[in-house]
């Protein structure tokens, strides 16, 4: 039996990464398919201030699969579990027509810190830097000398989008400086700002000048004719946590991008141009691709 120590919340979280969709064979390994599998989900762990414990995985295999390509994505998942100190402790496998990893994470938390508590007059931080998965990606299915080289200059954004590295001890550290709400950026800071503001029933104004951008994300939208706030407002994948804390929290390791207001009608970027709606902006699952 799986019991958390006492005094302390279990806290659940579930996610799927599906092949196609999360990740790819010709952008990535078998190995980063499975840590990825196990770093998403530990950082929504994180994101309620929780610290991870257990994990269970429902892997599904298309008849195509082979067998050293599953070895392989478990030794990833072996690897992550490793790195972040949690133990695989169960789980189930069944034939399907694509290859998905579902893991449904365990974890604890002194005082677990949900979307919804967000107040007017809170600050809108992030816990590091943000584009890099979306920019790696993006410069990966380029594909052409450019973006090799782009890539080979600045070596951590492939590594965000192959081997994210999800920040997981800020979790307990920005609950315990009163963080009203908090979510892990999956879907990229534009998205999920609204999901705190939406959950909690307030307004949000980012900063795009005080978004901080990865290395290499500047130089990678000038390749790629975009603009470096697209990247790290829609991109997701950054697995860094948004929080909303007050005025008054003292902690270090976050940066300020914008705050929450009473006027929940008012949920925007300011942009060089004006405010402009943050919807839209996201990551979305069910949006076609290209």
């Amino acid at each position: 039996m799986l019991l958390p120590t006492p005094g302390r919340k279990l806290v659940v979280t579930t996610d799927v990464l599906v092949e196609g969709r999360h990740f790819a064979a010709a952008l990535s390994d078998p190995e980063d398919w499975g840590w990825k599998a196990v770093a998403v989900n530990l950082s929504d762990l994180a994101a309620m201030g929780a610290t991870a414990r257990w994990l269970v995985l429902a892997l599904t295999v298309p008849d195509a699969a082979e067998v050293k390509t599953l070895q392989r994505v478990y030794h990833g998942i072996g690897e992550a579990c490793r790195a972040f100190a949690v133990a695989l402790v169960g789980g189930d496998v069944s034939a399907g027509p694509a290859l998905s990893l579902a893991v449904t994470a365990l974890g604890e938390a002194e005082q677990a810190v949900t979307r919804a508590g967000a107040r007017p007059g809170d600050r809108l931080v992030v816990t590091g830097p943000l584009g890099a998965a979306a920019a790696g990606l993006a410069l990966l299915e380029r594909g052409d000398e450019p973006a090799r080289a782009l890539l080979g200059r600045f070596p951590g954004l492939a590594a965000a989008h192959r081997r994210p590295a999800p920040d997981l001890a800020m979790g307990p550290l920005l609950a315990r400086a009163g963080a009203t709400a908090m979510v892990d950026v999956s879907d990229g800071l534009a998205g999920d700002a609204l999901h705190l503001a939406e959950a909690s029933g307030v307004g949000v104004e980012v900063r795009d000048a005080a978004v901080p951008l990865a290395p290499g994300v500047a130089e990678a939208a000038a390749l790629l004719g975009r603009d470096p706030a697209e990247l790290a407002l829609g991109g997701g994948e950054d697995f860094v946590l948004a929080a909303a804390l007050p005025r008054a929290a003292d902690l270090g390791g976050v940066l300020d991008c914008g705050r929450f207001t009473a006027d929940p009608g008012v949920r925007v970027h300011e942009t060089p141009a004006g405010p402009r709606p943050l919807a839209g902006l996201a990551f979305d699952h069910f949006r076609p691709r290209g």
